[in-house]
């Protein structure tokens, strides 16, 4: 007679793995038994990842700060124990990948899974903890994928290019800003998505129009890639942010990571994008939520491999709503979008942009268009997020977003080309949102660092140091709940960036 492992076994939960369910969702069905699935699940690194840029070379970095070979034989062995699959083991990204039968992963985590639906979407749920054999509580960091609801959003909003106030190429934002030259060459630049599709054809055509040189995307599908690749919406997002990285830093080696919508997706996607052979020094995300949406095993997931791309000198610039101060939420209070609230990403918000003839900032204000339904930079203190200590100056008890901001009102938005079949016909939209902030500023990353030789190491550091002329300043407007004023503030940040200026900062500080 065989003997139940989870009768014999102490177990213990994973922190932070405590999930609840919708109370307007319906309970539909359990799920069937055989029905196969795949999980995450992440390690603790085997030494402490360091709080700022390590100047270590990647590989050493890797080896140093992965996975402990001994966690990953106890954490695949548990798997063979259950019956599950061990699909992939990367010491590096310290993650393992199982697959198994729902009955499998029931057994293996302590958990209860159905299927519901809710007025936004059908889906995989559980509610509780997770709970893990006692032997090895101390290796997990999070376990991600039994639970499948969508987890995010694209941070843009978009509307014909006809009723915009006035529409911007990316390089007529590059000079606005004053951009340093350069077109990327060496530098390695990557885009995390959550659904739809790159479609490379319309990127050609983009970049001809603006006579730049068309140099393709890579396409990383991490979990199988997008849900439903078809999805227009996504597929208009991933447009926005490889056509502004592609015009840009043409040459630069730039690879877009296409993931399902769940928090396992884009915690493998992130994963994936720091420890692939690509490379990365810049990463642009323009997807999030509320704070609120994840549960605090998630947030300290993305928190871990966060700090390690700082460490690693990788860049994350993440998209800080387009919701106002409330990112959406009707409680009568002021939330913060996660992953921008991560202590170690550069938090993008955005500004409505007014230029003079010559192409320079006439006009820059805190971008604001909720009354016209047409949206309002994120931006607040974290409720889940202590500051980051480049901002322990600031009067604030929690991380602060945004770090700085860039042109993102629809009203004064940027020209995007959106694929045939799409939208009815290929046509330019007016696409503004902080989802086109995030990959202007990864560019602008890419661009630094390919005129300093050198590994620019930690911008948020340098972002919090940078004498304050190194700043356009934004003193007018408000984002719903936080106003703008002199200095750092909660609806526009540091303000928006001078790309020249802050090189020669860079510079000065390498030599």
């Amino acid at each position: 007679m065989l003997i139940d492992p989870t009768r014999t076994t102490a177990r213990v939960p994973v922190a932070g793995s405590a999930k609840t369910l919708d109370p307007h969702a319906v309970f539909l069905t359990p799920v069937p038994a055989d029905e196969r699935l795949a999980v995450t699940v992440r390690l603790k690194p085997q030494t402490p990842i360091p709080d700022g840029y390590a100047g270590e070379s990647r590989d050493a970095f890797e080896r140093e700060h992965g996975a402990r070979p001994a966690d990953i034989e106890r954490v695949t062995s548990f798997a063979k124990q259950y019956g599950l699959e061990v699909s992939s083991v990367d010491s590096a990204a310290r993650s393992i990948a199982l697959s198994g039968s729902a009955a499998q992963m029931e057994s293996a985590f302590g958990v209860e899974l159905g299927r519901y639906h809710d007025a936004a979407q059908t889906y995989r749920g559980r509610s509780g903890e997770i709970t893990v054999p006692a032997a090895i509580g101390d290796s997990i960091e999070g376990v991600f994928g039994l639970d499948d609801r969508t987890a995010s959003k694209s941070h843009l909003v978009a509307q014909p290019a006809a009723s915009a106030t006035h529409v911007f190429t990316p390089p007529e934002l590059a000079k606005a800003y004053d951009f340093p030259k350069g077109d990327g060459t060496g530098e390695h630049v990557g885009v995390i998505s959550l659904g739809g599709r790159y479609d490379d054809r319309t990127q050609a055509a983009y970049l001809q129009q603006l006579g730049v040189a068309h140099v393709p995307f890579h396409v990383v599908n991490v979990d199988g890639g997008a849900t439903e690749p078809s999805d227009p919406g996504p597929t208009g997002e991933n447009m926005l942010d490889t056509e502004m990285i592609g015009s840009l830093v043409p040459n630069a080696d730039k690879t877009i990571y296409i993931a399902p919508n769940t928090d396992r997706g884009f915690i493998d996607a992130v994963a994936t994008a720091l420890h692939d052979t690509h490379h990365n020094t810049a990463l642009s995300i323009s997807w999030g939520a509320p704070e609120e949406a994840y549960t605090p095993q998630a947030i300290a997931a993305f928190n871990s491999l966060f700090k390690e791309a700082k460490a690693m000198g990788v860049n994350v610039f993440a998209a800080a709503g387009d919701n106002g101060a409330t990112d959406g939420i009707s409680d009568g209070g002021l939330h913060t979008d996660f992953p921008s609230s991560s202590p170690s990403v550069i938090a993008a918000g955005g500004t409505k942009l007014a230029t003079n003839a010559d192409g320079s900032i006439k006009r820059e204000t805190v971008w604001n268009e909720l009354r016209s339904h047409q949206g309002a930079t994120g931006g607040g203190i974290s409720a889940a997020n202590p500051r980051p200590p480049d901002q322990h100056a600031l009067p604030i008890d929690g991380r602060g977003t945004p770090d700085i901001s860039a042109d993102a009102d629809p009203k004064t938005g940027i020209a995007v080309l959106v694929p045939m079949g799409e939208r009815g016909r290929a046509a330019l939209e007016s696409v503004g949102g902080t989802s086109a902030v995030a990959p202007f500023y990864a560019a602008l990353d890419a661009r630094l660092e390919q005129n300093l030789g050198a590994p620019i190491g930690d911008l948020q550091k340098a972002i919090y140091a940078a004498p304050a002329d190194d700043f356009h300043d934004i003193t007018v407007g408000n984002n719903g709940g936080y106003a703008a004023a002199p200095g750092w503030d909660a609806a526009s940040g540091r303000g928006s960036v001078d790309g020249t200026k802050l090189l020669e900062t860079l510079e000065h500080e390498h030599r």
